[in-house]
């Protein structure tokens, strides 16, 4: 369980710098993958700053909830771990809102091929 943890915090950095640089990617749309929301410059790097805090967040878990650990941390601690998982959830619908909403490039739709040749 602990390599996957590894590999989502490795993934969600790396994907995290990459999208920091402003370069952007298209997310199709989950139910009709005709849509979807194209992600590039600043709504790119407000994903990105989103997913460097969710690899911050992991770290931390990480570290702190260990099996066989029974040190209590105070409630101003959960309370700022509990900000960061917000704050990221918050940043990624945003990056998601600012999107640019639009048909998929270079998708053509299936029934589109049957009209074209009859």
């Amino acid at each position: 369980m602990r390599s996957i943890q590894v590999f989502i915090i490795v993934l969600c950095a790396l994907a995290g710098l990459y999208l920091s640089t402003g370069s952007g990617f298209f997310l199709p749309d989950r139910w009709n993958p005709e849509f979807g929301v194209q992600l590039g410059g600043l709504s790119a790097r407000i994903l990105g700053a989103g997913l460097l805090i969710i690899a911050a967040t992991g770290v931390i878990a990480l570290k702190h909830f260990t099996p066989g650990q029974r040190e209590r941390y105070n409630p101003a601690w959960h309370r700022r771990y509990f900000l960061l998982l917000i704050t990221a959830i918050a940043l990624i619908s945003a990056a998601l809102w600012l999107g640019e909403q639009g048909p998929t490039p270079g998708w053509r739709p299936q029934g589109r091929a049957a009209q074209d040749n009859p």
